[in-house]
């Protein structure tokens, strides 16, 4: 009984033993792994990330202002500058402006008296007003800013009496003020005259916003005008 006893005491005797390294073996792999983990970086996720295509570069802030405005032109384009007429006998690209209460001036297209194929501008009174003016307005470019404009065209009247007709030029700020004119005051054509050319020239204010470009009939008598042309000359 005694040797019975005594074996199953050495036999948990050695359990134990067995139970203690094997609790020592486990420690020493968990403390292991653990220095492992904490020493080596995990691994990167394997998972694709998609590509983006880059963008287009853009043009700058500038680059769109100054694509945005209109370049410079020596030549500054007249609408219908030869005065033809549409189908309802109008000069299009052309604004009839009377004075006062108006009804006293006609602007129409005349092919039987014109200087050029198909016809010129004809001005008429028959009213009390003292003027009447066909007329363009121009924006104006800021480079234009203090040089030099240049209208020409061809007049001829017939039996004009008082101030006379002539061409037209008027720098205008912002809000429509008169900054600058020139009305060919010197140079006016009176009385009965076949076509002559003319020319005048204005200086463009540095706060200049528009400019009119025209013909004028002041006072009575019929008024033809034709050819016209519009330049920066500096």
């Amino acid at each position: 009984m005694q040797t019975i006893i005594a074996h199953h005491f050495n036999l948990c005797k050695f359990m134990n033993n067995l139970m203690s390294h094997l609790w020592v073996v486990l420690l020493l792999a968990g403390y292991t792994n653990h220095a492992l983990s904490a020493d080596t970086p995990p691994a990167p996720a394997t998972t694709a990330v998609p590509q983006v295509a880059a963008p287009a570069t853009l043009p700058s802030l500038i680059a769109r202002r100054q694509a945005r405005r209109a370049a410079p032109d020596a030549v500054i384009n007249l609408k219908n500058p030869s005065f033809n007429p549409d189908q309802q006998g109008k000069i299009n690209g052309w604004t009839e402006i009377e004075h006062g209460s108006g009804k006293s001036y006609t602007f129409v297209a005349d092919p039987e008296n014109a200087l050029s194929i198909p016809s010129s501008a004809r001005i008429r009174r028959h009213g009390s007003e003292p003027y009447g003016l066909l007329q363009q307005s121009i924006g104006v470019h800021p480079s234009w800013h203090n040089k030099t404009v240049r209208l020409s065209g061809s007049l001829r009247g017939v039996d004009i009496r008082g101030a006379g007709g002539a061409l037209v030029l008027r720098a205008d700020d912002g809000s429509g003020q008169i900054l600058a004119w020139n009305f060919m005051q010197n140079a006016r054509v009176k009385g009965t005259q076949d076509w002559k050319h003319y020319t005048i020239e204005l200086k463009i204010p540095p706060s200049a916003y528009s400019l009119i470009a025209g013909v004028m009939l002041e006072d009575g008598g019929t008024l033809w005008a034709d050819n016209l042309a519009i330049e920066l000359i500096d």
